[in-house]
């Protein structure tokens, strides 16, 4: 059944866009949940960054309290032992004092020296303060004096060791130790003024003798120690000061932050440790590794899916593009179509309506003259009447309700009938018949429906032909059929517009360029009726110029 151009257009068009509407949600949903794994994913990476990297910065401050264990401590029990009726000794002398030590712990102890600028000693009973080393700023000094003279002993053990943190500008760190006597007057107090650098370097040593995270993290994954604190990003703080840093900053490390302040011994003042390791050691470190994406894997790749679901949808998004402007295209072919009609309507019914009122008004004076109009009103009438039948049988056609009554018919006197009764809608130029098939060879068809048909092909062969031109009709058999062809002396079909001529107002851009009138409809009528009687129409050149059509009819049984 032959659906409405417009409404077929209107499917057409509503299909593509619920196709594409289907595949963007899909593409949209499977974005959504790409979105979701991938959050997923990333915030568990992230959590387990975060949670490694807050235990790798208490390892740190945890290690920064040993630099005082293996250090300060020794230096302290070491100053510890010198009686107050001594002087304070130097660096080199404090390592000399005992006899008892090897020479692997009077090397130690000479390293450990290094960790202090000077040494300091307060007796309570007698109030006496000692300095030996490097200077302290006047304001240090006697805010130290101040500091270690308020001290109250409260029976700590002879190793426990405070931590003093002094100025602003510049930070002065101290750290000391209370010596218990058998009386009050054996109690003293000894430190020592930290050397930051130092205690910095002894730091670092620290941190890179083996991995800031758990063995159990990095045994058997890594290729070395190092490897693994590379990847860790170190920042050590002061103030607005940085004092260390080790590794480097990669885009996506999550930082977290810790304060020395919490630590045992906080021989390294108010600094601040900022501390991340880099994205690229999850997947390493997460106990078990990732886990697998929550989306399917097609071929192999998420990404391929994804990615052909989009070109899926803009192929359909392009196809609904090409619909919709072959929409407005229709619109604009159906507005034309209106005023074509308007115009041939027009120009018969001004020929009629003229050579009536000359009729009425008995201004013909010959009776050849009277004829003569007679003949232009009754060949305008027909051609007003066949345009009206194009159009009725059209409108027809595209609400689905024309019917055909296929009867057998002898082809060849229908033919002659009807070219003799189109001849005198001819105004020059002959129309020739020449027929291969008797009188008597039949056909399966519908009259009235063969009819128009053939009236539309005879009217275009004529309006293409040039003034004087005649048009040919043939009639052959070939290939199990019986063939009319129509054959016309004008510009002919260009090949690319060839299958296009038989669509609703389509006109070809030689009648365009040419002026040349018609609806647009003939052709298409035509098609129409040939399917309907299981016809078969076609186009090609004619020899010598200009274009053949032809109605195939299959021959009765």
């Amino acid at each position: 059944m032959f659906v409405s151009l417009r409404i077929r257009e209107r499917i057409r068009t509503a299909i593509i866009m619920g196709l594409m509407l289907v595949s963007l949600t899909m593409v949209g949903l499977l974005g959504h949940q790409t979105y979701l794994a991938v959050s997923s994913q990333r915030q568990l990476v992230d959590d387990v960054l975060k949670d490694y990297s807050l235990l790798a910065a208490d390892e740190l401050i945890r290690r920064s309290a040993m630099v005082a264990g293996y250090g300060f401590y020794p230096v302290l029990g070491r100053l510890a032992q010198v009686p107050m009726a001594m002087p304070l000794p130097d660096r080199k002398a404090l390592s000399t004092l005992s006899e008892f030590e090897d020479d692997e712990e009077r090397e130690n102890l000479s390293r450990a020296v290094n960790l202090a600028r000077a040494f300091f000693r307060f007796s309570p009973a007698s109030n006496q303060f000692e300095f030996e080393g490097d200077s302290l700023p006047q304001g240090i000094a006697e805010e130290l004096k101040t500091h270690i003279s308020a001290v109250e002993f409260r029976g700590e053990p002879e190793r426990a060791a405070r931590t003093l943190h002094l100025g602003s500008d510049e930070q002065f760190n101290f750290i000391y130790a209370f010596v218990e006597g058998g009386n009050v007057a054996e109690r003293f107090i000894v430190g020592l003024w930290v050397d930051d650098q130092q205690a910095i370097g002894w730091l670092k040593f620290m941190i890179n003798s083996r991995p800031l995270l758990p063995r159990s993290l990095t045994e058997g994954k890594f290729t070395s120690p190092q490897f693994v604190n590379d990847k860790v990003y170190i920042k050590l703080v002061a103030g607005d000061v940085v004092v260390f840093s080790q590794g480097e900053f990669s885009s996506g490390t999550i930082l977290v932050t810790r304060d020395f302040n919490n630590a045992p011994a906080d021989i390294f003042g108010n600094m601040r440790v900022h501390l991340g390791i880099d994205p690229e050691l999850a997947s390493s470190l997460i106990i078990g590794g990732l886990p697998e994406s929550r989306l399917p894997i097609i071929y192999g790749s998420t990404a391929a899916v994804v990615g052909s679901l989009w070109v899926v949808a803009a192929l359909f998004m392009g196809f609904a593009l090409v619909m919709l402007y072959r929409e407005r295209s229709l619109a604009y072919l159906r507005a034309d179509f209106v005023s074509r009609v308007s115009h041939e309507l027009r120009t018969p019914l001004a020929q009629i309506m003229m050579f009536a009122q000359t009729l009425l008004l008995d201004r013909v004076r010959t009776d050849e003259a009277r004829k003569r109009s007679l003949q232009v009103i009754d060949k305008e009438a027909r051609r007003l009447s066949h345009l009206v039948d194009n159009i009725l049988q059209f409108s027809s056609a595209e609400r689905g309700q024309t019917d055909v009554r296929m009867a057998r018919t002898p082809l060849y006197p229908l033919v002659r009938e009807i070219v003799d009764q189109f001849r005198p809608m001819m105004k020059d130029g002959r129309l020739v018949i020449s027929s291969d098939v008797g009188d008597d060879v039949e056909v399966t068809l519908d009259v009235d429906a063969f009819r128009q048909m053939f009236v539309n092909l005879l009217d275009n062969a004529v309006k293409y032909s040039p003034p004087g031109g005649n048009v040919d009709v043939r009639l052959f058999t070939g290939e199990g059929r019986v063939n009319v062809a129509v054959e016309d002396r004008g510009p002919g079909i260009p090949d690319s517009e060839k299958d296009r001529i038989w669509e609703p107002y389509y006109r070809t851009s030689t009648m365009t360029d040419q002026a040349i009138g018609g609806t647009g409809l003939g052709l298409a009528v035509v098609n129409e009726l040939a399917r309907l009687q299981a016809a078969h129409v076609s186009t090609s050149a004619r020899e010598g110029g200009g274009a053949r059509f032809t109605i195939g009819f299959e021959l009765a049984a």
